[in-house]
């Protein structure tokens, strides 16, 4: 329970492992599937079809060579529709939308794939699986936060290599995880690969079902994700575990909203600040959890008179995550005022949760706040 209570934590589900590994899976076994049943053609490799329909070229091949290009521009027209739909997921803040909608209409797609008679042209095939594999590539791009392709292995190989170095000559902390994480998805695509190559000389165009199977279960993955953030939000204390999640969201936020205003020097203090390995035994930790994914968290002081750092999720601002979580966090703070050195753009936001601002634009070690207090009244309220 604890190695998943982390991820819901940290991650969207569409960037977990295991999502991952299947999505390799898939991929891999596509482009068996279009090599080994429908003319050489590879389904997610474009780069090996641009060189296949030069060498044809160069070689005399002629119009026959150009039939690669039907795949090249169907995987271009996919990552196109793919980017709307990451679009439309971002203002509505969906996951579904943006990626289990995407599943769906992969699974579909294969589906009539694999029931069409082997007669139907394979540049109308190969065009389609393309497609797909494009919606495929562009949608799922991050592995647990981490840059990542479903479709080939270069560039998941150099990730892979990268961190191991980190881990065995600079001694990072991390990076062997990431590494064996990078690995088992390379090991999964080969896999795929060769589950596509059996799968196609024994059930010829059939085979094509498999892969949308195995989508299917990636899909219900993302689906079960979702129902689960759509429960009840809760605010309770970070577990020692979920600091790493905690980190993440805030670091995000503050480069995002905060960094800017800050000299070289500030940024550096603040990261020094928040990677601070006694911060759960020197500070308070507090989080707003919506399905078990953090959105929102708060560090004070063990008295609680002074909030040390106060975030929201990037892009999930305005949905009443923060203002929760800091009412909560008045409510229960013995301290009768709390105070908070508020960046300079974040003013307007400490006004409304019933902030007064103490003074004028400060600037110190690189970092530009506006030292702000919240006061108590003996019933509770504001003064």
């Amino acid at each position: 329970m604890t190695y998943y209570r982390r991820k819901f934590a940290q991650y969207p589900v569409y960037e977990w492992l295991e999502i991952g590994v299947l999505l390799c899976l898939a991929g891999g076994f596509m482009d068996a599937y279009t090599y080994v049943t429908r003319g050489g053609v590879f389904a997610n490799a474009q780069t090996a079809n641009l060189i296949l329909m030069s060498v044809g070229l160069a070689t005399g091949g002629g119009l026959n060579a150009l039939r690669y290009l039907v795949p090249i521009f169907l995987f271009f027209c996919g990552v196109f529709l793919s980017e709307l739909f990451i679009h439309l997921g971002r203002k509505n803040s969906s996951d579904i939308r943006a990626h289990g909608l995407v599943l769906i209409g992969e699974i579909i797609v294969l589906a009539v794939v694999g029931a069409l008679p082997a007669e139907t042209p394979d540049m109308l095939v190969n065009a389609v699986v393309s497609f797909v594999a494009a919606l495929q590539f562009d949608n799922f791009r991050k592995l647990e936060g981490n840059a990542f392709a479903t479709a080939f292995c270069t560039g998941n190989l150099r990730a892979a290599t990268q961190n191991l170095f980190y881990a065995t000559v600079e001694k990072k902390k991390g990076a062997l995880q990431v590494a064996g994480k990078y690995f088992v998805c390379i090991l999964a695509f080969v896999a795929g690969v060769l589950a596509g190559y059996f799968a196609s000389l024994a059930m010829g165009g059939y085979s094509i079902f498999l892969a949308a199977v195995i989508l299917a279960v990636a899909a219900a993955g993302i689906y079960f994700g979702a129902s689960v953030r759509r429960r009840r939000v809760r605010i309770r204390r970070i577990a020692a575990e979920e600091l790493p999640a905690m980190r993440a969201l805030i670091w995000e936020s503050f480069e995002h909203s905060v960094a800017p205003s800050f000299t070289p020097e500030g940024v550096e203090r603040f990261r020094f600040f928040l990677n601070d390995e006694e911060m759960d035994t020197r500070r308070d930790c507090f989080g707003v959890f919506a399905g078990g994914m953090l959105k929102g968290a708060l560090i004070a002081e063990k008295d609680g008179s002074h909030i040390c750092a106060f975030f929201v999720r990037s892009g999930e601002q305005k949905q009443g995550y923060g203002s929760r979580l800091m009412h909560k966090f008045l409510e229960n703070v013995p301290a009768k005022c709390v105070t908070v050195n508020a960046a300079p753009d974040a003013v307007n936001a400490y006004k409304k949760l019933g902030f007064r601002v103490q003074g004028e634009l400060q600037h110190k070690d690189g970092m530009a706040f506006v030292p702000m207090q919240y006061e108590k009244r003996e019933e509770g309220g504001t003064q």
